[in-house]
């Protein structure tokens, strides 16, 4: 765990509404299935540590009880009872879920957000493409608590809806946290500039090992057509990559207290030797030489 760490302050004390979404553990439906649970509740008595934990989807993440600890890159945030997070698909995270002191229990909900749905609330609210986010945590507001119980309702056992109607009441969850400003919908194809769709994609997951197949399915387009386009544009992926990680890793060297294994972890990289390579031919020091100058050092225009 990073030593730099955020405690999020909660957002409303007022959970007792879906805490009955949540009275027992149904991870054990989620696994060894190929279409898990869209919304799936996590109910434990002990503490939890989970290392490296991809995100196959996006997803929201909203607590109930307990506290959970969430570690990605070198970034380390505490969330309570009454918090709401966004995962993001191919995430890496390190997570540590905590029971309550008093009554002993750890419980949260995971809504997933298949790629085929952000797609769809894509095309029906164009003017949350992309869109810079205003909030780094949804806000769990009266209005979020109904769609989230609404959604649920219409994918439980217990009710006879269509999937188009169970669809379009996870889209009214999608469509909160869009006007909310904590999540960007990304569209089918890239209409603008594919070089700055790629920046937002990878900006914030620099961790990841992404390769050309990898940024052509988010964008459901083909690996070809990812290449034609970013070289019509005078760039490659590599370049992108490249650039996207050393202005990160400058950035955490130069303006945070973190450490050279940090801005490592923060940007994928296995090798610190190739790491040192790279930041030295961009920036004309070694990454232990801008941390130890910070204070007078500033990233090139």
């Amino acid at each position: 765990m990073s030593d730099a760490v955020v405690i999020v302050p909660s957002k409303t004390a007022d959970v007792g509404r879906l805490l009955k979404l949540a009275r027992q553990d149904t991870r054990i439906a989620v696994e060894g299935e190929s279409h898990p649970p869209v919304i799936s509740a996590f109910v434990t008595r002990v503490r939890e540590t989970l290392n490296r934990l991809v995100m196959p989807t996006a997803g929201l993440v909203v607590l109930l009880e307990g506290t959970k600890d969430i570690v990605s890159g070198t970034e380390h945030r505490i969330y309570r009872s009454g918090d709401a997070i966004i995962l993001n698909a191919n995430e890496h995270v390190d997570v540590v879920n905590e029971p309550d002191h008093k009554s002993g229990f750890y419980r949260a909900l995971f809504v997933r957000f298949d790629r085929a749905l952000i797609i769809e609330a894509a095309r029906l609210w164009p003017q949350f493409v992309n869109q810079e986010l205003r909030l780094r945590e949804p806000l769990l507001t009266d209005d979020l608590c109904s769609a989230l119980l609404h959604a649920a309702e219409a994918l439980s056992y217990q009710t006879r809806v269509s999937r188009r109607v169970a669809e379009h009441r996870l889209l009214e969850v999608l469509l909160i946290l869009a006007e909310q400003g904590a999540i960007s919908l990304t569209p089918k194809y890239v209409d603008g500039s594919v070089v700055e769709a790629v920046r937002l994609l990878v900006r914030h997951r620099l961790h990841f090992p992404w390769t050309t197949a990898a940024v052509s399915s988010e964008f459901s387009m083909s690996e070809a057509t990812l290449r034609r386009r970013l070289n019509s544009e005078g760039q490659t992926l590599q370049h992108l990559l490249l650039d996207e990680r050393m202005n990160a890793a400058f950035t955490i060297l130069n303006d945070r207290d973190a450490s050279v294994a940090e801005a490592l972890a923060a940007t994928g990289y296995q090798s610190r030797s190739h790491f040192s390579k790279h930041f030295q031919q961009r920036f004309g020091a070694t990454p232990s030489e801008v941390r130890s100058h910070r204070s007078q050092t500033r990233l090139p225009d």
